[in-house]
């Protein structure tokens, strides 16, 4: 999704709604049935990796590898 940033004057890329689908095609078709026309499919969400607690530091044990799961 982008987004007007005011401190930067420009648009700015931010992640939005997440789509669940098996293809890019039915990615699509969920949008023009729930009626989200105005968001566009950009790319595919290969891995979750939260940060631990109190720090931006990556908990590797705690990600999810969407691409290993799908392989299975």
């Amino acid at each position: 999704m982008k987004v007007w940033d005011r401190v930067f004057n420009q648009f700015v890329s931010i992640e939005g709604q997440r789509i669940e689908a098996p293809t890019w095609q039915l990615a699509e078709e969920i949008l023009i049935k729930e009626n989200l026309r105005w968001l566009k499919i950009t790319g595919k969400l290969v891995m979750d990796i939260p940060c631990k607690k109190d720090s931006f530091e990556p908990d590797w044990q705690n990600s999810i590898d969407y691409q290993k799961i799908q392989q299975n």
